[in-house]
């Protein structure tokens, strides 16, 4: 707004949802055009500064705006009309699963005409409200302005998470609205950005005394310690307790692999040496933004429930779902400050023995990390060298090509657990991002669009970083394909991996583990997807052989325009078996 502008004016609604998302900092809605949503795009098309992006599934749209938020740290925008928002369903439990805040706007028919046999007649409301943060329905253009500030807070204050504005074609139309009514006004940590809650002074303070009487502490990080930027004060205070730091897959960038206190994943698809030092070594786990999930626990054994826990979560409705941990309710990096502050002040341990116990507890480290090279050394045998190729070694030819500064996207399934062992973290932040809120497949292509634009738009420092998409076969055809046609159109300079085995890989993997490898209705047809690109104008490579793997990725990545690597992969490398 500048300061000429006479606030005094009067404007259609459509315009005023735009004018109130670019004061808050979007600069790009995810969607496609419907009928009860024209008021909308005119008002997007007046709007300086608001960009529309054109997919061509509801779906990639939530998806995109999902990723878009993960990376910029803003809000994701989307919107669809009211069939096409029956498609928003699965991507929203995932922004949901994910902590993601994303606004959906969703234009529906008339108020006046429902219950009139009117097309598209569809209870919206009631459909996204079991699965969002918050879905509100506006009726009436005065309320407007009123619940979008509202559906704003919601979705970016506590624990992030989806919400829904459902809005009649009416309301989208009207045209008396004073502009004044869209634009901030109120100030305030919470007007613009996420507010940061802190814990109660008792239970930081029992947390202290938890942490000054524990023999051998460590720390289990999850996606909520990287929303809430916690880095500085997870460091520090690993390596003044020396605990040693994991996470689970959505957690990855907390710190970097090569970081001596960072020892990648736990879980189904972690390491076995880190799943034995906290069920043998560990006697207190420190479990930052982490909602231990059955995954990220391998199915709750890790940690067991014996374990004495400290659970830090911004959403007290996350603390001491499977395991009876003391809680501490507030944002991880207000409540890591705060005990950070008073570790410096008070010391580390409760005794005289502190400098005997921080030299046992390096020992401990020590031995786990050559516990955990000798692993990896002996496991790297088994795929280094393979034919067919691997999975596993076609992270290491994707890591081999990625900075601290590129992004590395996943689809669900399969490939999102291979990137918990296999690739390592070279950047602090976000720089994955991959489905584990309830882990849809289909997530890839509208995430891998999201990334780009929100990395190009909020570091343009850094325009030339890489961003990949690491899929398989199943999730591309499960939705996405038709986003390559999207790819091309906007130009992205981007590169899709594909390990195309044939199969639904990680459900052939359970009727392996847990049907006696009966398998059915797990295989695939073998498609070329370097062709399907081509067709789209992208450019494409099927990969057979090893011997061809390192310079197909090589070029990929390091090529301008849509790059796809079709790489036949062994259909018989399930993922490791749980091994913990």
């Amino acid at each position: 707004m500048t300061d000429m502008e006479d606030t005094r004016e009067r404007i259609r609604s459509g315009l005023g949802i735009a004018r109130f998302l670019k004061e808050y900092g979007v600069k790009h809605v995810f969607g496609i055009p419907d009928g009860h949503t024209l008021g909308f795009y005119d008002g997007v098309y007046q709007t300086d500064g608001i960009d529309h992006i054109l997919v061509n599934d509801e779906r990639s749209a939530a998806f995109a705006a999902d990723a878009y938020a993960r990376v910029s740290g803003m809000v994701g925008v989307c919107d669809a009309g009211a069939a096409g928002a029956m498609n928003f369903p699965v991507a929203l439990s995932e922004a949901e699963g994910s902590g993601s805040p994303v606004i959906a706007i969703v234009g529906v028919i008339k108020s006046k005409e429902v219950l009139k046999n009117i097309p598209h007649d569809i209870n919206v409301e009631d459909t996204l409200s079991p699965i969002t943060k918050w879905t509100g329905k506006v009726l009436d253009a005065e309320y407007l302005p009123r619940f979008l500030r509202h559906a704003l807070r919601q979705g970016i204050n506590g624990r992030p998470g989806p919400v829904v504005l459902v809005v009649s074609e009416d309301v989208i139309r009207v045209k008396d609205i004073k502009l004044k009514e869209f634009i901030p006004r109120e100030g305030g940590s919470c007007a613009i950005n996420s507010c940061r809650i802190a814990a109660a002074e008792t239970e930081i303070e029992d947390a202290v005394d938890m942490i000054q009487k524990a023999k051998q502490p460590a720390f289990f990080t999850g996606s909520g310690a990287l929303t809430s930027g916690s880095y500085y004060e997870l460091k520090e205070l690993s390596y003044k307790l020396k605990a040693p730091v994991f996470s689970t897959i959505s957690g990855k960038g907390i710190m970097t692999s090569d970081d001596p206190m960072y020892f990648d994943t736990v879980g189904l698809f972690g390491e076995k040496p880190n799943h034995k030092f906290i069920r043998k070594r560990t006697d207190l786990l420190i479990v930052v933004g982490n909602r231990l999930t059955e995954d990220d626990t391998a199915n709750f054994k890790v940690p067991t429930t014996a374990t004495k826990m400290i659970q830090i979560d911004i959403d007290p409705a996350q603390i001491g779902l499977s395991y009876h941990p003391y809680g501490v309710i507030g944002d991880p990096k207000s409540v890591l400050a705060d005990i950070l502050e008073i570790i410096l002040n008070e010391g580390i341990i409760k005794n005289n023995n502190e400098n005997q116990i921080l030299s046992e507890r390096e020992k401990n480290i020590t031995a786990l990390r050559l516990e955990l090279e000798q692993y990896r050394e002996e496991d790297r045998k088994k795929w280094i060298n393979a034919d067919p190729v691997k999975p596993q070694r076609i992270l290491k030819a994707i890591s081999d090509n990625m900075t601290k500064f590129d992004y590395l996207v996943t689809d669900a399934s399969a490939s999102s657990r291979w990137i918990g062992a296999y690739y390592p973290v070279k950047g602090i932040g976000r720089k994955i991002i991959s489905p584990r809120g309830v882990g849809p497949t289909g997530f890839g292509i509208g995430a891998l669009i999201g990334t780009y634009i929100a990395a190009d738009t909020y570091t343009p420092s850094d325009p030339s970083s890489k961003k990949v998409l690491f899929t398989g076969d199943g999730g591309l055809m499960n939705g996405g394909i038709n986003e390559f046609e999207t790819i091309n159109k906007l130009g992205m300079d981007c590169t899709i991996v594909v390990i195309n085995n044939r199969a639904l890989g990680f459900v052939k993997f359970g009727q392996a583990m847990l049907y006696r490898k009966r398998y059915y209705q797990t295989d695939r047809p073998n498609t070329n997807f370097a062709k399907i690109a081509e067709s789209f104008g992208g450019n494409g490579k099927r990969v057979e052989k090893l011997a061809e793997l390192d310079d197909a990725i090589k070029d990929a990545i390091n090529s301008k325009g849509f790059n796809l690597v079709d790489i036949v992969v062994d259909p018989w490398e399930f993922l490791p078996p749980n091994n913990y």
